[in-house]
This record gives structure tokens, sequence and C-alpha cells, in this order.
């Protein structure tokens, strides 16, 4: 018999090449664990995990969870200890948690013990002498029964006694316990006010703070007895006369600028009313509320005098908002015609973009828009500023209105114009992001509303810094 030729340059297939797997029922319990990092095995092992005893698999799967090194994804074993086997999990790995050596330990653990949804032993958990723990267990309460975002009500659960379980831990000794709880208590709905007002009203003294801050984020200043809004104003007035200058980076920031320091004719052109003293922190608290979740249009923050100049902060001055561009031309002219100059911005400092507009006694010089949007053109009024094209120079880009050597568009201005608003108004004035304490201050600034609340009602209120 002739020997076999041998199999040269013959490609096998992968199935071949690759090592056998036995299924999971044939593999033992950590085998099983380990199977969860693979994809083609990951449906079998949750199934053949959840039949085997508790007892068995919960600790082998604590132990990969803790794993930081391990490759099987931390949700996986999170929802099989939480979903798949359930209770029978919790004490073991509520014992882990307590006991975690470090902080992505804990935070793996943490996202298996709070997706049990177990509500009552959440609540006994809440005196548990690990901080974390106490705080794994309050993002549980969350998890189970906020009513944020439209949720409805966990049909199973006494809001009331998971109202009056969580209200003492705000005064936790650990801050992120009492942070966490602050927040959860935001999210259960109307039912916390009563018992915060109580708070508020009767003590402990140490719970008082926090329950003023939970109840301004819940229901706003209607939220507030007469005399928690009158104590808050009487701490902005005491504030005020030490107020300092700080940066108003709202991350989405609209502003208008005018020379000079009259707040007052300011007000006037713009027809703001329900005008109410505001230290610079609170009147940053209200631009960055107001700008993210859908921008608010019905309120604004007025600088004291900064500098020589006075800013107009919020939404409503956007000079480039499709909503808002045409009435903000028109506002900032009559501004420019009274006080000589006025200007609109717009920053978005995470790839949102720049707008920038300038006015001068009664005409506009200058708008322009730079997002990256095919639409940015509609909104280009007047020529470049020179401002404009000093600032390309130095950056080394082409100048804005100078035509590439090649002849095709100016892609430099294009990528460099979203960045741009900041420094614009740095080199004609003064920018919100260079405020501080080197600021030259005149005045006290304010809170007011803006026209836009006069048809659309008032804007909600919330817990502000001060």
């Amino acid at each position: 018999m002739k020997n076999p030729r041998p199999l040269i340059g013959l490609s096998l297939p992968e199935t071949v090449l690759s090592p056998w797997k036995p299924p999971v029922w044939e593999q033992t319990a950590a085998e099983v664990v380990k199977a969860l990092a693979d994809r083609d095995q990951q449906q079998a092992a949750r199934e053949r995990l959840a039949a085997l005893a508790p007892s068995v698999v919960v600790g082998l799967l604590i132990t990969e969870l803790s794993d930081t090194a391990s490759p099987v994804p931390p949700w996986e074993i999170q929802t099989v200890l939480s979903k798949r086997i359930g209770p029978a999990a919790y004490d073991e790995v509520l014992a882990a948690l307590a006991a975690a050596p470090d902080e992505e330990s804990r935070r793996r653990l943490s996202g298996a013990f709070s997706r049990f949804g177990t509500v009552d032993r959440y609540l006994e958990a809440l005196s548990h002498p690990s901080a974390s723990v106490r705080q794994s267990a309050a993002f549980g309460i969350q998890s189970a029964c906020s009513v944020a975002y439209g949720r409805e009500p966990n049909p199973g659960v006494d809001y009331g006694r998971v109202i009056d379980a969580l209200i003492p831990l705000l005064a936790d000794p650990d801050p992120e316990v009492a942070q966490r709880v602050m927040w959860v208590l935001t999210m259960l709905g109307p039912g916390v006010v009563e018992p915060l007002r109580r708070v508020r009203a009767h003590g402990p003294g140490r719970l008082r703070a926090r329950a003023l801050s939970v109840l301004a984020a819940v229901g706003g200043e209607e939220a507030l007895s007469a005399a928690d809004r009158a104590a808050v104003e009487r701490l902005i007035r005491v504030k005020l006369p030490y107020d300092q200058a700080r940066p108003l980076d709202a991350c989405f920031t609209s502003w208008i600028a005018v020379p000079g320091g009259d707040q007052q004719g300011i007000v006037d052109v713009l027809e703001l009313f329900d005008t109410r003293p505001a230290t610079f922190a609170l009147g940053l608290s209200v631009g960055a509320h107001d700008s993210h979740d859908g921008a608010e249009y019905g309120r604004v923050y007025v600088t004291p005098e900064v500098d020589g100049w006075t800013l107009v902060l919020g939404p409503w001055c956007n000079p480039v908002d499709p909503e808002r561009a045409e009435d903000v031309l028109r506002v900032v002219t009559e501004l420019s015609r009274r006080y000589g100059r006025a200007q609109a911005y717009y920053f978005g400092e995470q790839g949102g973009g720049s707008g920038w507009l300038v006015a001068a006694d009664g005409d506009v010089v200058r708008r322009c828009r730079g997002s990256w949007d095919k639409d940015d053109a509609r909104y280009t009024l007047g020529p470049p500023l020179p401002e404009e094209r000093a600032a390309c120079v130095e950056e080394g880009v082409t100048p804005v209105g100078d035509e590439p050597a090649d002849g095709d568009e100016n892609e430099e201005w294009a990528d460099f114009a979203p960045y741009l608003a900041p420094e614009l108004a740095r080199r004609l004035g003064v920018s919100p992001f260079d405020l501080g304490p080197d600021t030259t201050v005149r005045g006290a600034g304010l809170v007011a509303l803006t026209p836009y609340a006069r048809e659309h009602g008032k804007p909600s209120t919330g817990a502000y810094a001060i």
C-alpha cells in the first residue's frame, strides 16, 4: 500500500483547529462561571448556574466578580446573582460587599447588591455598619422605587415607610451615603414633602440643612415654608457684600455682554421682571440648571459690573438658537443703540459649537455660528471681524474670509470656529469664563424672569448653590 500524501497547504476549518470545549452541562461549577466570558456559551451558562444549588455557585460567582482581572463581564455575574439566583444570594453578596478590600471590588459587588430589588431587605441594610452597604442599599431603593422621569410607583412598596427610613441618613457620617440618600429622596415623589417640612420645623437639627436642599429639589421654592424662603433670602443678603466673582461656565453657556454697569437700564431694555438678588454661585447654578435637559428661556442671571461690563447669562441670550436668534438680534441691537456696543455669545464646551453677535450704535456688525452644521451659513451676517482673523493667525490657521491655495473651502476655519466664542469675548470685552478673585466687581448680581416667562409661565425652581 502506498504511503498517503501529506496534506501540505490544506486549510482546515476553524472549528477543527479550535480546541474542543465540553458543553456547560459537563463542566464543573467553576468552569461554568468562566464560560460566562464566552458568547457562544453564555446563555447555557446562565441557565446552568441558576439550576445549581446556591451554596455551590454563589461563592464562586462572588470570587469571580471581585477579581478585577477576570475576563467575565461584571454585568454577566451581577445579573446571574441578582436575577437568576435572586434572594438566595443576597446575604453572601452583602457580606462580600461589606468586606471588599478596594474601590473597584466594591463597585462591582454594589452593582450586584443594588439589583436584587428586595426593598424590605434594603431598608434593613440602611443600618449596616458598612458605609458601602448603606450607600448600595440606598441605590437599590432608588432603582426599585424611583418615580422620576415618568416612572410609575412600585405597587408593592410602602413609600411612607421607605421615606421615614431614609430621612435619618441625611446626617450619615459618610458624605457619600448622605448624598446618595438626598438623591433618592428627590426621586420618590411628593410624599417626601410633608416629612421633610416636619424636619425643618421640629428637627433634629442635624437633618435640617439637607432636608431644605431636598425640599427645594423636589418642589422648588413653592415647597418651602414662608420661614424657609425668608431664611434663604437673608442668607443671600448676608453673602452679597463679600461675594467674589467666579467663572460662569455652564457647559452650554449663552450670554449678552454690555459695557458699563447700568444694570437697571439693561433690565429695562430687556424687559426683565421679578428681579431678586443673587450671588455669583447662585447665578451659575441657575444658569447650569437652565442649560441642561432642554433650554429654559424664562430666566437669566445678570451680573454686577465686572471689569467694566455687565453680563446677562442664560439660554434666552443665545444668538444662534433657532428659536431665539431673531429676538436676540433685536435686543442686542437695541442695547447697542443705548450703550454704543453690545454682544451676545453661545459656547458649548463639549463640542457644542460657538456663536457670536456683535452690534454697535444700533447696527449689526457681525453674526456667525460655527458648529459643523450645514445650516451654519444661514446665521451669517456681516464680514469677519478683525479679531476673528487675528485669532486665526495666532492659531496658525487660514484666516476666515481667505481661500486656501488649492481653492477649496476653508476647512481650517470650519474646524476652528466652533471653539472661538470665549476667545472673541476676551478680545472684544470680557469673557464669563475668565471671571475670578482678581475681577473688579461693582454692585450685586440678580436673577430675573424674561419676557418669555410672561407667555409661557415661570420656570420651575430647584436646589441651587448660594
